[in-house]
């Protein structure tokens, strides 16, 4: 697990710093503390939540926005810690590895909120409950309990190895945007009525390993975007 995270925070450290080579000095926790909590809303609004209308949950999309999520946990976290290696050792990644094994020992975590998580046996309102409490966590400037319940997120609707693989695609995408013309306004992010993440998942669902992603997207958007 080590090896996969200090390669994602390492690919999110090259990724800031093409969008903005002084990323650290003019970005703020607050900034992707914003980013975090928009991006839980939006994974929200995948699943059936609206009583007045017929709704169906996009558990693809769900997957998506976990991983849009954990780019500005990382970024948040980088903030703090230039050098990665302390990064992928740092308290809020301890706590994100240790919801990853559902192990409530020795955390400064509300408690209630753990007797409803565990209590909860209604999937899609688990799964909200848990992205209202990083939103929370994050709003609230706790970058602890906020890891937490990410972490508990990423238990419930995506495994690691499928979180990693799909962060290393959506760095991958990400890149080619910036390529692209992403920054100012050129891209397109729809293509034929669907957009580019829909497209992403998809390869990478086809893929198995690392080394073919970048071929196989590359080789996708070359065609359509």
């Amino acid at each position: 697990m080590k090896d996969k995270l200090l390669d994602m925070f390492q690919l999110q450290e090259k990724l800031n710093i093409r969008i903005n080579e002084n990323w650290r000095d003019i970005r703020t926790h607050e900034d992707f503390s914003r980013a975090t909590w928009i991006e839980c809303a939006e994974l929200v609004d995948s699943l059936p939540w609206k009583w007045w209308k017929k709704q169906e949950a996009d558990l693809d999309n769900v997957k998506i926005e976990v991983v849009d999520i954990w780019h500005f946990i990382m970024s948040y976290i980088l903030l703090d810690y230039k050098d990665i290696g302390e990064a992928i050792e740092s308290e809020p990644v301890k706590y994100f590895e240790k919801a990853l094994k559902e192990d409530f020992s020795n955390v400064n975590i509300n408690g209630q909120y753990i007797n409803h998580y565990l209590g909860e046996t209604d999937y899609y309102r688990k799964i909200i409950f848990l992205a209202e409490r990083v939103a929370e966590g994050f709003l609230k400037d706790d970058i602890n309990e906020g890891i937490f319940f990410f972490g508990l997120l990423v238990k419930n609707t995506i495994s690691f190895d499928e979180l990693y693989l799909l962060y290393i695609g959506k760095n991958i995408l990400n890149h080619i945007r910036q390529e692209k013309g992403y920054n100012t306004g050129e891209y397109k992010k729809i293509f034929n009525g669907i957009e580019d993440n829909q497209y992403l998942f998809q390869i990478v669902k086809e893929v198995k390993s690392k080394d073919q992603l970048e071929e196989k997207i590359r080789e996708a958007f070359e065609k359509i975007a």
